[in-house]
């Protein structure tokens, strides 16, 4: 038996009509499921969207392939996303969303409000290591290191620790430190780590 629009039809018997009906009633949950959530109870979610299917426009105006518009967790924080017929996702939140953020003293205590940082932990004199409260989605995102130093007449660069990029940068942590001009690992008043990521 298929779906039927036209029911009950004139022909149709009182015998007829609720096996159809049952059938139509099935085929309305799978199409409402798709997209929704449809709960056979009255559940607190029942209706919300899972996906919104659309239609994109293609430069003529005419209807190109249908894609999906859904939101989804990463490190820590709900992003909107488009995926098209053949899987491509596209990200329409901020393509260079901002992961983590902090600043801390020369000793590592975090000062102010810290943005998905856990701990700050001084490793030696200017080196660091940043954890995570929400893990990256990988380790290929970007870290912007800046740093204050203690005294004058000198500078300050900031940078990813040195040595192995896998022990250094992973989904949890990042390690940084601080040098002056001479390359030296040096004690600072203020450091700043942002973390960006396009994933």
């Amino acid at each position: 038996m298929t779906f039927n629009a036209a029911i009950p039809l004139n022909s149709d018997s009182p015998s007829i009509f609720p096996t159809q009906s049952q059938t139509n009633y099935a085929r309305l949950q799978t199409l409402l499921g798709a997209d929704h959530q449809f709960n056979l109870s009255a559940a607190a979610n029942d209706g919300y969207h899972t996906l919104v299917h659309l239609i994109p426009q293609a430069p003529s105006g005419a209807l190109a392939s249908i894609g999906r518009l859904y939101g989804k967790s990463s490190a820590g924080r709900i992003h909107q996303f488009y995926m098209d017929s053949s899987g491509t996702e596209y990200q329409i939140s901020p393509t260079m969303p901002i992961r983590a953020a902090v600043a801390f003293d020369g000793t590592g205590v975090i000062q102010g409000t810290a943005y998905n940082v856990s701990s700050v932990t001084q490793l030696s004199t200017g080196s660091f290591t940043i954890t995570f409260a929400n893990a990256m989605p990988d380790a290929n995102y970007f870290v912007q290191v800046t740093g204050m130093r203690a005294g004058t007449g000198d500078v300050c660069n900031g940078s990813i620790l040195g040595g192995t990029f896998g022990s250094n940068v992973t989904t949890g942590l990042v390690k940084v430190m601080f040098t002056g001009g001479s390359s030296a690992e040096q004690t600072i008043q203020r450091g700043y780590v942002t973390v960006f990521s396009i994933t």
